[in-house]
């Protein structure tokens, strides 16, 4: 099984292709690989696993199903899921939200952080001191 990020070599139309694993999707009980050459054209294999091989989805049809869905769901069509701090959700997260419709109101969260003094107190309090 090739993992995304890995490379392997196909013989397609007689010409020998550096693969590049991009993305993986499981589809009626299969495991479908989608792969890129060095030119950026991206192709769809079935991943046989009792025989452990590749082998190219060459029905453009199916292929190209294969490559929207893969697209739709797991690619997000370009968009970058790991940059975090461009992810509204985290910038939602430390804020309270009042009201509701056009008169919503952001409060920003105050700082949180515990002062020493407040830890020390605390430890003692479990230590019964």
């Amino acid at each position: 099984m090739y993992a995304v990020g890995e490379n392997f070599e196909y013989m397609i139309e007689d010409i020998e292709h550096d693969i590049s694993v991009i993305g993986d999707i499981m589809m009626f009980g299969d495991e479908y690989l989608i792969g890129e050459n060095l030119d950026g054209k991206r192709f769809v294999f079935i991943y046989i696993e009792n025989e452990e091989i590749v082998q190219l989805v060459e029905e453009e049809d199916e292929a190209s199903d294969m490559l929207d869905n893969w697209e739709e769901e797991y690619y997000a069509g370009g968009t970058n899921i790991g940059d975090w701090d461009d992810d509204s959700y985290y910038e939602r997260e430390d804020r309270i939200t009042t009201g509701s419709g056009d008169t919503e109101e952001y409060i920003e969260d105050e700082d949180c952080s515990e002062s020493e003094e407040d830890v020390d107190s605390f430890i003692s309090g479990l230590m019964g001191g």
